[in-house]
């Protein structure tokens, strides 16, 4: 009877094996756990010019919905579950809430129903993102339903049990905007692709969405997609000229469903002068 002879696998093959392994745990981790869920990010913004009566002054602030794609009615329930827990003063939207300008009339009726939802004390805010212009009536149709005030190169000087406002500035673009900054009062500007930042010299604070954190992080590294709007600043603060840069990491994906160590999130300002 011959003796059988068990052969090890070679080296190679192990190593080949386990590298498709971890791919493929990855590409699981990054299609469908990490596009999952969200986190709340609390942020203090600290700036001594701002009024006193604001001290404490809370506004959320989501972005980049890019619904259809990753995001979905379950998630966006949730979103405004936890919005609505924070009790904002006010909520900001900076842009791109479907992910196709081919939009079912199903999809338009649960966005719509859900921002309707979204409760804020004073004022809820939106700007108009890169894809909001293919789809721009339907998009000015859901905020306006939704009881959202669309600032499309626009101010809005907020009142709040105070004689001293608070100047809201929403730009699409920046062409012409120094007739928006031409008051004394602490301003907050909203835009959707961060990199406008290098047109914008008079603002206290800028909130932009579109990086979406680089989409794919890598530790130690950081965000490696950059794009068109958001090549310079990507990450989730920035001081520029003064102003304080924050940048929402957005909730959905967009050009292909996939984040890497990078959870959707909403960003929770709590707004202090001291």
């Amino acid at each position: 009877m011959e003796k059988q002879v068990k052969v090890k696998p070679r080296i190679g093959v192990k190593i080949l094996f386990i590298f498709i392994l971890i791919c493929f745990l990855l590409f699981i981790y990054a299609r469908y756990i990490n596009t999952s869920g969200f986190v709340t990010h609390e942020v203090a913004v600290i700036d001594e010019a701002l009024p006193q009566d604001y001290n404490g002054f809370k506004v959320v602030h989501f972005s980049d919905l890019h619904y259809g794609r990753t995001t979905f009615e379950e998630n966006l329930k949730k979103i405004v579950e936890e919005i609505n827990y924070l009790s904002p003063d006010v909520i900001v939207f900076t842009g791109d809430l479907f992910d196709s300008d081919s939009i079912p009339d199903e999809d338009i009726k649960i966005v719509t129903k859900y921002l309707e939802q979204l409760e804020a004390r004073l004022y809820k805010f939106a700007v108009i993102g890169d894809y909001d212009q293919k789809y721009l009536e339907t998009y000015q149709s859901v905020l306006e339903e939704s009881d959202f005030i669309l600032l499309d190169n626009e101010s809005y000087l907020l009142y709040d049990n105070s004689t001293e406002p608070i100047n809201i500035v929403g730009l699409t673009n920046t062409n012409d905007i120094l007739s928006l900054y031409d008051t004394d009062a602490f301003t907050i500007t909203l835009v959707h692709e961060p990199d406008l930042i290098k047109d914008i010299h008079n603002s206290n604070v800028v909130l932009a969405g579109h990086s979406l954190g680089g989409q794919i992080k890598i530790p130690f590294v950081g965000g490696i997609i950059k794009q068109d709007g958001a090549s310079n600043y990507i990450d989730d603060y920035y001081e520029v000229e003064n102003q304080q840069l924050y940048i929402s990491n957005g909730i959905g994906t967009q050009k292909f469903s996939f984040r890497m160590f990078n959870k959707p999130s909403i960003n929770f300002y709590r707004f202090y002068n001291y």
